[in-house]
């Protein structure tokens, strides 16, 4: 049999869109009011901080939530924008590379009524927002993703995650 086979997909679905609902989203909204700018568009950003900020929210994020076998480092440089390094030990074979960041573009213009780049808005089933969806969700989605399947006590193999603050600026650092 397969692990496909062993999945209770019904379930995982349930338990998915409830962590994702009420857990990631509300985190996503407050990660959109940080004005993390990637250090191409802010070239005070270290002295703003907003790119720590995001790496803080996202920890404490992580720690409202239990993931068997998880542990943490942020690596910082002076000079350097913080990278946040994730690693889950795996119950089965293989190793999984997840890959997201944390920083944003400008705020440009155009944005509709009501919304802007630092005001989440959620339109069912819709979250506008800088970062909602250039790539300030990848974390919460692969993380809720192991969270499914040891919530089934099935087997995954060893996850890195790789959550950098630097991509929209060309990922120098």
């Amino acid at each position: 049999m397969s692990v496909t086979d062993a999945i209770d997909w019904d379930k995982m679905a349930e338990f998915t869109e409830t962590v994702w609902e009420e857990s990631a989203l509300p985190s996503l909204e407050e990660f959109i009011k940080i004005p993390a700018l990637s250090p191409a568009f802010d070239s005070e950003w270290q002295a703003n901080g907003h790119l720590d900020k995001t790496i803080d929210h996202f920890l404490s994020w992580l720690e409202s939530i239990k993931i068997d076998g998880l542990t943490a480092t942020v690596h910082s440089l002076e000079g350097r924008t913080p990278v946040l390094l994730l690693k889950v030990a795996g119950t089965g074979d293989g190793e999984v590379l997840f890959y997201s960041h944390l920083d944003k573009q400008p705020e440009f213009t155009g944005w509709s009524e009501g919304k802007g780049p630092w005001i989440p808005v959620r339109e069912d089933p819709w979250l506008f927002g800088r970062g909602s969806v250039d790539d300030g969700y990848g974390g919460y989605c692969g993380l809720i993703s192991l969270m499914a399947l040891q919530n089934q006590g099935l087997a995954h193999p060893s996850c890195t995650f790789l959550i950098e603050t630097c991509e929209e600026s060309g990922s120098p650092d």
